[in-house]
């Protein structure tokens, strides 16, 4: 009978690791050299040939609009009457706004959507969105995102306790062991 020193397992393991790790990065960057040359949906020029752009709703939906309502009390002021909900920004002022009107559900304008009669959609930014008369005409309504909140240092959680310490170990484990096996025959 032949027995076997070595496990055969481990090279097996190895070599199942290598090929996993060679596929992964292969995935990787075939994923990232197909992706390099695309531009965002809102920044391509209308019949250029680039990608598609973005689906108002559906943007509105990731956002949450559908049950987002904000009230909004009643002002002469035309700034008072909408409320900047979300942004998504493109490339050179691109991109679509979530806008509440008279505190009724956030809905989402592209760039260039009448938002009412006389105003317009002119451009997005990470945290704004500008109002005009035209896309051409000056800004006459600027909305701002309200300002991120961060934590106070008296609402972080407490840290986790520390666990129950183990029990010493004893040098000789069979020590105390009322079975403990007998050496003599």
């Amino acid at each position: 009978m032949q027995t076997y020193q070595h496990s055969q397992w481990g090279p097996r393991m190895a070599t199942f690791l290598l090929w996993v790790a060679a596929s992964a990065s292969l995935a990787f960057w075939g994923l990232k050299w197909s992706t390099a040359g695309v531009k965002l949906p809102g920044a391509s020029v209308a019949g250029s040939g680039g990608p598609a752009p973005t689906d108002p709703r559906a943007l509105a939906r990731l956002l949450g609009a559908e049950g987002a309502l904000t009230p909004v009390m009643a002002a002469p002021d035309a700034a008072s009457r909408y409320t900047l909900m979300g942004v998504v920004a493109g490339v050179h002022g691109a991109g679509v706004a979530l806008i509440s009107v008279d505190g009724k559900a956030a809905r989402p304008f592209e760039v260039g959507a009448v938002i009412e009669a006389p105003l317009v959609l002119k451009s997005v930014a990470s945290r704004q969105a500008i109002l005009a008369g035209g896309i051409d005409a000056p800004a006459t309504v600027t909305l701002e995102l309200p300002p991120v909140k961060h934590l106070p240092a008296s609402a972080k959680p407490e840290p986790m306790p520390m666990p129950m310490p183990m029990p010493p170990v004893k040098a000789n484990p069979l020590e105390g062991n009322p079975f403990k096996p007998s050496l003599g025959m």
